[in-house]
């Protein structure tokens, strides 16, 4: 019986299929099954081939790749597409995870950073590149569930999941000295509970309005406490990840509004 990966690899730069051939030749459960250069191509070949994971680059010509990921949910739906770019934007990420995309990855960081990537999806987990969230300021963060929660749950019973049931997977520095803190790593693996006021009504109307509007909200306000017990009240913007019908992460950018005592 065969147990293989099959991947098709979508890129119009002929070195980077050599690369990802060799970085793949040592998995002997994935095996490429296409190459092709060409977004309008692309959606054509995973019509054609459904895959079971398409590497996915966003400058493409016909149709970038965020374009043919769209098109490509609705002709191949089961296909996990994986995301690999040299454009480090939080902005063009965040796009390209609403378009269907499971991952995104970084081609500077591609050498360490692709194989891991590739099992997280395989396994239905997200995966973004560290090196997208370095270059920016304000918080970066990404929470996950301890569990993905069933989006049919009733909305009371998904709004305590959300609040009690979450952890920080991933930061940036400067979402860790939001909270008092001098590293990403101190924060990373905090629960959520400990921060977010749970019980805090506002924090209740915002996970819920976060939860109704499709799992996204922008520049809403939180109210939490650094690590240190201070109150602080920040302004979110955050995008969920669905995947067969559970949401398993948040994506989420964060600046602190706290007015001065």
């Amino acid at each position: 019986m065969d147990t293989s990966i099959r991947v098709l690899v979508v890129d119009d730069y002929e070195p980077w299929h050599r690369f990802v051939a060799t970085t793949l030749r040592n998995e002997p459960e994935l095996e490429i099954v296409g190459k092709v250069s060409d977004g309008l191509e692309a959606v054509n070949k995973a019509q054609e081939l459904q895959p079971d994971l398409i590497l996915l680059d966003i400058g493409l010509p016909t149709l970038n790749g965020i374009e043919a990921a769209h098109r490509i949910r609705e002709v191949s739906p089961t296909s996990k597409i994986l995301f690999v770019s040299q454009n480090r934007s939080w902005d063009i990420a965040k796009e390209a995870l609403r378009s269907g995309g499971n991952g995104y990855v970084v081609k500077s960081k591609a050498a360490s950073e692709l194989l891991p990537a590739v099992e997280a999806v395989l396994q239905d987990k997200p995966f973004v590149s560290r090196e997208v969230t370095a270059e920016h300021t304000v918080g970066i963060f990404r929470v996950d569930m301890d569990r993905p929660m069933p989006v049919d749950l009733p909305e009371e019973e998904q709004i305590r999941c959300i609040l009690h049931d979450s952890f920080i997977a991933d930061c940036n520095e400067a979402q860790a000295r939001m909270y008092g803190l001098n590293s990403a790593k101190d924060l990373i693996g905090r629960r959520m509970a400990e921060m977010v006021v749970p019980d805090n009504p506002k924090n209740i109307e915002l996970t819920r309005q976060f939860i109704r509007s499709g799992y996204r909200v922008l520049h809403r306000k939180s109210y939490e406490v650094d690590l240190r017990g201070n109150p602080k009240v920040f302004l979110n913007s955050m995008t969920g990840v669905i995947v067969k019908g559970r949401l398993t992460t948040t994506l989420g950018e964060q600046s602190d509004i706290t007015t001065p005592l």
